[in-house]
């Protein structure tokens, strides 16, 4: 099964939908999206780093992490924008994406103490909501059938299909000025994350009770995730 296109693109959309070569950018990043909101994302955000209640010297471990994985890049991505090779940027993008949650992830456990990597996990199934229900690991857990299984495929293939939708539309976009580009793309990160809310609302309507029990459990509280595009890794709490 191929996954949805997954809501991590509501985070990069905003950044994404100004860049000249957003339609062969965005294509690109896909593949590296199909993990929904990851780790250093997730731990570079001011709501999730208050709400697993992370010290500056754990979120400084963090953040020498991605700066290191940042630098070493830095110059390559620099001159493949400067040369117009677009194909070259795209494909360092991903190799610094995947690079930087490979590291992150190891260095998580040395890091995090055992209830705050709880309450991230249960943060990250959370956020990511229909792409969690798609994982293997997550519907062995919740038991799933296999008729909710392919249940849950059909949901997540016509959720592709209506965001593959709304992606063209905001390419079909005539050239604008930067803040016309701006609100753009603040309305397709919009109607996409409503598209997500629905999806698995739909999804979750298919676990029996026992299931969304379990579902509880592995999501905890409610968390209300915000993304803050202005606020980069570089960044204090």
């Amino acid at each position: 099964m191929r996954p949805p296109i997954k809501w991590f693109l509501t985070a990069v959309l905003a950044l994404l939908v100004t860049c000249p070569a957003f339609g062969q950018l965005l294509s690109g990043m896909l593949p590296i999206l199909q993990n929904g909101l990851d780790t250093p994302i997730l731990l570079s955000n001011r709501g999730v780093r208050k709400e697993i209640k992370l010290t500056d010297e754990q979120y400084d471990k963090v953040h020498k992490i991605i700066k290191e994985v940042r630098d070493k890049y830095q110059p390559d991505l620099a001159k493949a924008r400067a040369d117009g090779d677009n194909a070259k940027f795209v494909k360092l993008v991903a190799d610094s994406t995947l690079e930087t949650r490979e590291r992150v992830n190891k260095a998580v456990p040395d890091i995090l103490s055992p209830e705050q990597a709880k309450r991230l996990k249960q943060i990250q199934i959370q956020v990511n909501g229909l792409i969690s229900l798609n994982k293997p690991e997550v519907q062995k857990e919740l038991k799933l059938s296999d008729k909710q299984k392919d249940e849950i495929k059909e949901i997540g293939d016509k959720l592709k299909s209506d965001i593959a939708g709304v992606v063209k539309d905001a390419l079909a976009a005539p050239s604008q000025r930067l803040l016309e580009k701006a609100r753009k793309a603040a309305e397709t990160v919009g109607k996409i994350k409503s598209l997500n809310q629905e999806a698995t609302q739909k999804a979750l309507a298919k676990l029996t009770e026992d299931q969304k029990t379990t579902w509880h459990e592995m999501t905890g509280d409610k968390f209300d995730f915000k993304f803050d595009l202005m606020n980069r890794p570089r960044s204090r709490p």
